[in-house]
């Protein structure tokens, strides 16, 4: 059976046994829903994984594990090239940049970024009457109790000097969606101190001056506890998640475990036993300890005999960080930016081409791969079809189930008509849907981030303001076709104008961006 992009969003998991790879285990499936478990790795891109880069130089065996049990979409992306914006868009299936935040990320100390109206990926699950579990980094804003308080109504306050860590810190996961979180916001930033739900734990007492921390690249100064130590953060969180799955193995709930791990992303801090053990540098340390972390949540599922009805994803919130050193660690044997131009913060590839792989037993195929263009928005819709989740027109505007992909089914047409990508500085980039979607446009003169060219260099070189590049024939982008096929940068600047102003991607009536009007200064009819 078929199935048009037009109708995945809405079929229901009562028909989910007509599409079976086996009938009877997939009716099973369809009364018991399975437990999930997604793992967002941070600042990691498709050639960090050895299943997916000859050339890697490293091995990341657990990873490979997932790859050999389960379907790869090869052509997956991130909504965009940093990491909150992304983080918006996987939790809510919509995109960043409808959100009040157009270009970089969530600072420090400020408030949600997620509206407190908006449906997330883990309230839908817990409707559906799934345990929800949070372990890892959030970065996406917080209410930070203030000091003056002069009412029982709660102030909240984004200054520093005000904040009060006693207090209730409101409207991080636990306002939007999670039963349960402990972690942190982003390592490198302050206060250096564990979380659980809406408290800090610990007493802050001191700074991460006075206790060393700022000696790592990348560490904001700030308030800490004392003996804070970021070699420990990433096995603190796999000790944990690992313990979780195993305290759900005789629930009669199926539980939601969301990992977003802190790692590779700076502060380049590896621990005990993973240091030194590549022999090439503590960033290829902390890359294969990323990977053994992982290994620890599935050796977990295995030892807990939960496996066979867990799902488990694995994906990353954007590509590789250049603070990986590609040209010492190229020099090394290491290659982190072998199939793709550019890196974390760009439109280009290398900026938003991550990672995707789905292992469910029984319904997907060991060592499978699909070429199918896909964006990390349609794992709300994806979760919501699995688990008979009709979504509204107003939430998910641009996710569309992935379902019959990790059943191995083709589709009469593509997916996505296109899908959408964002630079840090809020360039566009917009890319034909499909197998191996061929166009691909960038309204930007440069990389739209970090990788050369910038857009001042790209300016003063007078490059045009719009690049087009032929996905299928030029994977790196290194010829702009704009003028040869100029008919295709018409459509698809139509297309995103259209995605835009609609509120939406998906079909379902239209909805409001936010502030309505938002500050597009980067697509070519604002100039």
């Amino acid at each position: 059976m078929m199935i048009s992009h037009s109708v995945i969003r809405r079929i229901g998991l009562v028909l989910f046994s007509c599409f079976s790879l086996c009938g009877a285990e997939n009716q099973l499936i369809a009364e018991t829903p399975p437990n999930i478990i997604l793992i967002f790795g941070d600042d990691m891109g498709l050639d960090c994984v050895s299943a997916f880069n000859g050339r890697l130089g490293l091995e990341t065996p657990h990873i490979d594990r997932l790859v050999n049990e389960g379907i790869s979409f090869m052509d997956a992306h991130s909504t965009s090239a940093v990491c909150s914006p992304s983080r918006y868009g996987l939790l809510t299936g919509r995109y960043n940049w409808r959100s009040r935040l157009k270009r970089g990320i969530v600072g420090k100390w400020e408030r949600p970024l997620i509206e407190s109206n908006r449906l997330t990926l883990p309230a839908m699950l817990r409707r559906q009457g799934y345990r929800t579990q949070m372990i890892g980094k959030w970065h996406l804003g917080f209410n930070w109790p203030s000091k003056n308080q002069k009412s029982e109504t709660p102030t909240y306050t984004s200054k520093l000097a005000e904040i009060d860590f006693t207090g209730a810190i409101q409207n991080g996961p636990n306002g939007r969606g999670f039963d349960y979180w402990f972690g942190d916001d982003v390592p490198n930033w302050p206060p250096y101190a564990w979380r659980e739900n809406d408290k800090l734990l610990g007493t802050i007492a001191t700074s991460a001056e006075a206790i060393g921390l700022t000696k790592y690249t990348g560490v904001n100064p700030g308030p800490a506890v004392a003996g804070w130590r970021l070699e420990s953060v990433l096995p603190e969180y796999g000790k944990r998640c690992a313990e979780f799955i195993h305290a759900q193995k005789n629930s009669e709930k199926p539980f939601f475990l969301y990992f977003p791990m802190p790692s590779p992303h700076s502060p380049i801090a590896p621990d005990q036993p993973w240091k030194g053990t590549s022999g090439i540098s503590e960033y290829a340390d902390f890359l294969i300890e990323t990977d053994a972390i992982v290994g620890q949540l599935l050796k977990a599922l295995d030892d807990s005999q939960q496996s066979k009805n867990t799902m488990v994803i694995f994906t990353t919130d954007n590509g590789t960080s250049p603070i990986a050193n590609f040209e010492s660690l190229a020099e090394k044997g290491v290659h982190l930016t072998e199939n793709f131009r550019g890196n974390k913060a760009d439109a280009f590839e290398g900026g938003h081409r991550v990672p995707l792989v789905v292992r469910w037993p029984g319904v997907t195929k060991p060592n499978s791969r699909s070429n199918e263009v896909v964006s990390l928005v349609d794992l709300m819709a994806t979760l919501a079809e699995i688990t008979n989740y009709d979504l509204p027109d107003e939430a998910a505007e641009d996710s569309l189930s992935l379902l019959p992909l990790l059943q191995g089914k083709r589709l009469e047409q593509p997916l996505h008509e296109a899908i959408v990508c964002h630079s840090i500085s809020g360039h566009f980039a917009i890319r034909q849907g499909g197998e191996n979607g061929q166009w691909k446009t960038l309204f930007c003169r440069g990389s739209g981030g970090w990788s050369t060219p910038r857009e001042v260099e790209a300016s003063k070189q007078n490059l045009p303001a719009v690049q087009l590049y032929d996905m299928k024939n030029d994977p790196k982008e290194s010829v702009n076709l704009h003028l040869e096929r100029s008919e295709i940068v018409e459509q698809m600047t139509e297309t995103l104008r259209r995605f835009i102003e609609n509120g939406r991607s998906t079909p379902g009536s239209p909805q409001p961006n936010d502030q309505n009007s938002v500050h597009w200064t980067h697509v070519p009819w604002k100039k």
